[in-house]
């Protein structure tokens, strides 16, 4: 699958705006090539021009102020 198709599923099962989209499958991309949650090796991988410093800000962003879901497991 490339990042364009995973863009459209995602822009059809989320209501953000078209740059956030693409940041998602970009980073979505990302995090399989690496196989970690380090953002700084993240960036590095991350689509794009933008030199890996930025890309590494980006992730930092994103990560401040999106929202994660947290679900309690109970035993």
């Amino acid at each position: 699958m490339d990042i364009y198709s995973l863009e459209q599923i995602l822009a059809a099962n989320l209501s953000w705006n078209r740059a956030r989209i693409k940041f998602l499958a970009r980073f979505l991309v990302s995090l399989f090539q690496v196989q970690t949650v380090n953002l700084a090796k993240i960036a590095g991988v991350f689509a794009g021009d933008a030199k890996v410093a930025s890309n590494y800000k980006r992730l930092q962003r994103f990560m401040r102020f999106f929202l994660f879901l947290r679900r309690r497991w109970r035993a």
